[in-house]
């Protein structure tokens, strides 16, 4: 007879591929503690990246002594994931994991031949998580469905993915974006002492790379939505999905990453890139105030 069991348990279904409505019921709801822990996972996973323990994403997540999220199933994923999806999928595998709401646009609309680049570019619609049959057919279909536009969003468009991040060290933290509106996304991991950002990114050909935040990632203008930005909380309203609005987030920047008036440093005028760094050199300040959508 245990034998019997032992059999039947060993031919049941990964929890990865049971009817997600079953097994993903996000029964919780994201607060500042789960943020926390997002940001901590998305540090343990850029960590490995860094130390070249792992060269795709799939290959971090199927690995236990880097997903610290792991579970029996995860051994076999297997998915391809450039810049905009690595966001996505972590996204999605951390609320899976935590029993979580995870919504995302369903396609992006704006004056344009190519979604990526669209002027004006706004969502419509959402995806919920139960849209997909099994948690790992959402993994896997991400990589098809988001692509870098989704992150082509104004900050006062509120029913982005995304939201612009004010800068200091309570809102730019480990799983923070950076949206360059040339087309890359990279993942914010670690932010040391003197404000350089450390981050990992997903590439076409499938494979992670890692590196500091430089002149080379672009933020171009306010209409693009370029510069760091952070996945927008979403809570339940009885059996909906509602997004957070801009004047509900205590760490939305509005349009302050593009005011250059504010780019100097002892007085004397800098960089974009010299001014983050300066901004986030300095300790964390608590959030008291909610900036004003522009």
């Amino acid at each position: 007879m245990l034998g019997m069991i032992g059999s039947a348990a060993a031919n049941s279904p990964a929890k990865l591929d049971c009817p997600t409505q079953e097994v993903w019921p996000a029964q919780r709801a994201w607060n500042a503690a789960l943020e926390e822990e997002y940001s901590a996972f998305i540090a343990r996973i850029g960590a490995a990246v860094a130390a070249g323990r792992c060269r795709t994403l799939a290959a971090c997540m199927r690995d236990a002594s880097i997903n610290p999220l792991f579970e029996p199933g995860a051994e076999t994923l297997k998915f391809h994931a450039d810049c905009a999806d690595v966001p996505y999928i972590l996204r999605a595998y951390f609320a899976y994991r935590h029993d979580l709401p995870f919504v995302y646009a369903r396609s992006m609309q704006g004056r344009g031949r190519d979604a990526r680049y669209y002027r004006d570019a706004h969502p419509e619609g959402l995806l919920r998580w139960t849209d997909a049959a099994t948690p790992r057919r959402l993994f896997q279909g991400l990589s098809s469905t988001v692509h870098s536009g989704y992150f082509r969003t104004a900050p006062a468009v509120e029913n982005a993915d995304f939201y612009q991040a004010a800068v200091d060290r309570r809102a730019v933290r480990a799983g923070t974006m950076f949206y360059d509106p040339n087309g890359h996304i990279v993942v914010i991991y670690s932010i040391l002492p003197s404000g350089e950002l450390l981050f990992f990114d997903g590439h076409p050909d499938g494979f992670l790379t890692h590196g500091t935040l430089s002149e080379k990632n672009v933020r171009g203008g306010a209409s693009q939505g370029g510069g760091l930005k952070n996945f927008r909380p979403i809570h339940r309203i009885g059996g909906a999905i509602a997004q957070q609005r801009n004047a509900e987030l205590a760490d939305y920047g509005g349009s302050t990453q593009f005011e250059k008036e504010r780019y100097r440093v002892d007085g004397h005028p800098v960089t974009y890139h010299a001014w983050l760094k300066s901004e986030l050199a300095k300790p964390a300040a608590p959030l008291t105030t909610v900036a004003t959508a522009r």
